[in-house]
């Protein structure tokens, strides 16, 4: 985190970077520092996994031109160092911090195409006086930034960032529109109207008074001009070339031991085989969730592969009365609303995973990369129905079959799906996944909201990160493939891999993704689509790699999904918790939600009369943190941390 402070004395500098990290000291129990470069305060929490004596924070290059704060790893970081060493420059520590700061000190933003892990990081670099805010492609690690006198603050966290004593407060309406649709705050908005996220592949620079945004990746589907497609040995074989190095990259980084989340699912069971031929001499520790609601628990098949494999397993107990323990203790301060509920079992997995390592293997990626949703099997379905039958009917048709079948509370319901599904027919492709997803539709909004927060949603749209992708790539994309990157612009980057951070970094836990390596993405995204759904058998590509390592019963599992069970969670533990926080009173005070449509979806729900669930939840974690210590209509004031005396002498 850091700020412009041109106007502040040491003192006060120091006394705000302490409270501003204060927020983040979940995220780095290995020690604080800070210090001013050039009229800018930086500081951090520590995490480390590389060289931790001589690798502290923030990091200052030999020259004393540019000083960096950093979040993430990178991993491959050995190689970058070869690089430096090139160069006649003698590294003084072993960590990824140096090389990053020495290269980004000769190459500025051109060395980001060279980097390989995750990351967020702030530059300062006193020749030129410029602050560059920088993002991985996949945006794995969150970044914020606001603009305030004389410079930006900007900070991991929004709720750090809403310390410094300039930040806004106020919430975004248009923003929280998106959410409502999308489940989550998309890039580059934020729930508070005047912060804003770096992109995921983007970088934000400040200099003399200007700010600007530029994009540094961005995914492209489809082959790259003028390229066959490969045969299905060829491409299964440097899949697993590039999947193997991926998984190597991120275990041999760090001397730390990490483990693996396993699912029991086929992702992170191939991630888990791939672990653990790479620590042929010691089991390597998995992690599972045990549902106590059968219809969500997959912990017997993470057993079976964790026999296979000879990992050292353990299974977290997930019952209604834990889910509802981390919505009691930890909503309320959450850093932004996440309206994925998913986040509840992540949240716990990850806390009894911290109690044995501190970072840990994820298959977060797989589904994406290689069309592994079921939806995308559906997609698949719908277009060719489409081609015969309209859309209208096809809707209808939807409907009357998810009538005729029986509703009971299981992890995916067949009449929910269809019904969600129906929502969706008469649409683009690219946005067929959210409307039969969406908490609330675009056009249910209205609903909802209150007309004082309908007034700011003149030409609300909720796709245009969607749109922004879509334009550049390909000619022709089919709607398989606008559907693939669709779902990669919001659903993975806003929503599964905030979920990931946040999941882990609440307990200081670092979630790795190999299917997210950059390479492995680039290649995946240029395959064909029948190398990755072939018929309706999605990651078949994946599938094929697998067969050796895993047993035959996981390589052929149909996907089951991680959630929660939310319908019943909030008729039954969290019920009270609900009345409270969505009552008219606690709603007026907020004037964003209509106390009366609200009260009706609470109704029909606790009644049985229909599940509104997923709307009740994205209002519920939204309220929760509206009202909560860290609201955004006033600044809350923690106790600062006690930063030690300035680490680096900055020029």
């Amino acid at each position: 985190m850091g700020f412009h402070d041109r106007a502040g004395g040491p003192e006060a500098a120091r006394a705000v970077a302490g409270r501003m990290l204060a927020a983040l000291a979940h995220r780095g129990p290995d020690g604080t520092g800070w210090c001013r470069h050039a009229g800018v305060t930086l500081a951090h929490c520590a995490l480390t996994f590389v060289d931790p004596p001589r690798s502290r924070q923030p990091f200052v290059s030999a020259s004393g031109a540019v000083a960096l704060v950093f979040n993430g790893e990178l991993y491959n970081h050995p190689e970058l160092r070869r690089e430096l060493r090139s160069l006649g420059i003698t590294p003084r520590t072993g960590g990824d911090t140096e090389v990053l700061t020495e290269l980004y000190e000769r190459h500025g933003t051109a060395v980001l195409s060279r980097l390989r892990g995750m990351y967020a990081f702030a530059a300062h670099d006193a020749r030129t006086g410029a602050t560059v805010l920088a993002r991985d492609p996949l945006g794995k690690k969150p970044l914020y930034y606001t603009r305030i006198p004389g410079g930006i603050a900007f900070a991991s966290e929004l709720t750090a960032l809403l310390r410094h004593p300039d930040a806004p407060r106020a919430p975004d309406v248009r923003a929280l529109a998106d959410y409502l649709v999308l489940q989550a705050f998309p890039a580059p908005g934020s729930a508070v109207a005047g912060v804003h996220k770096v992109r995921p592949g983007g970088l934000v620079r400040y200099g003399n008074g200007v700010l600007t945004e530029e994009e540094h990746w961005r995914p492209r589907i489809g082959p790259p001009p003028g390229s066959g497609p490969p045969r299905a040995r060829e491409a299964a074989a440097r899949f697993e070339e590039l999947l193997r190095t991926a998984v190597a990259r991120r275990v041999t980084s760090t001397d730390r031991p990490l483990g693996v989340l396993l699912s029991g699912g086929l992702d992170s069971s191939v991630v888990a085989a791939l672990a653990q031929r790479l620590s042929p001499g010691a089991p390597v520790p998995t992690f599972s969730a045990g549902f106590d609601d059968p219809d969500f628990d997959e912990s017997d098949h993470a057993r079976a592969v964790a026999r296979h494999l000879g990992t050292d397993h353990r299974v977290v107990r997930v019952g209604g009365a834990e889910l509802a323990e981390v919505v009691e203790s930890e909503y309320a301060c959450a850093d932004e609303p996440l309206a994925d509920p998913s986040l509840l079992p992540t949240r716990l997995v990850c806390r009894a995973a911290r109690e044995h390592v501190r970072g840990v293997l994820t298959g977060d990626g797989a589904d994406e990369l290689l069309l592994g949703y079921r939806y995308f099997q559906a997609e698949r379905t719908i277009a060719a129905l489409l081609r015969v039958v309209p859309a209208p009917r096809l809707a209808a048709a939807a409907r009357i079959a998810a009538g005729a079948l029986p509703s009971r509370s299981g992890n995916l319901p067949a009449s929910l799906a269809l019904r969600r599904l129906a929502r969706g027919l008469g649409a683009a492709p690219e946005h067929r996944f959210y409307l039969a997803s969406a908490p609330f539709p675009p056009g249910a909004l209205a609903g909802v909201l209150t007309g004082r927060a309908l007034a700011a949603l003149a030409d609300h749209r909720p796709f245009a990160e969607v749109a922004r992708l879509l334009d550049g790539q390909p000619d022709r994309l089919g709607s398989l493939q606008r559907a693939q990157l669709a779902v990669v612009a919001h659903f993975l980057r806003d929503v599964i891999l905030t979920k990931a951070d946040r999941g882990g970094m609440r307990s200081a836990l670092e979630l790795r993704s190999p299917f997210l390596d950059l390479d492995l993405v680039e290649y995946g995204n240029s395959l064909p689509d029948a190398l990755k759904l072939r018929g309706l058998t999605g990651k078949y590509l994946l599938r094929r790699v697998a067969r050796p390592w895993l047993p035959r019963a996981t390589v052929r599992r149909t996907k089951q999904g991680f959630r929660a069970p939310l319908a019943r969670l909030l008729r039954q533990e969290l019920r009270p918790l609900l009345l409270d926080t969505l009552a008219a009173p606690a709603l007026e005070r907020g004037g964003l939600f209509d106390p009366v449509a609200v009260r009706a979806l609470t109704d029909d729900h606790l009644s049985g009369r229909r599940d509104t669930s997923r709307g009740l939840w994205a209002l519920l974690t939204y309220q929760l943190w509206y009202e909560g210590p860290g609201r955004a209509a006033r600044p809350a004031r923690p106790h600062p941390l006690a930063l030690p005396e300035e680490i680096h002498r900055a020029p």
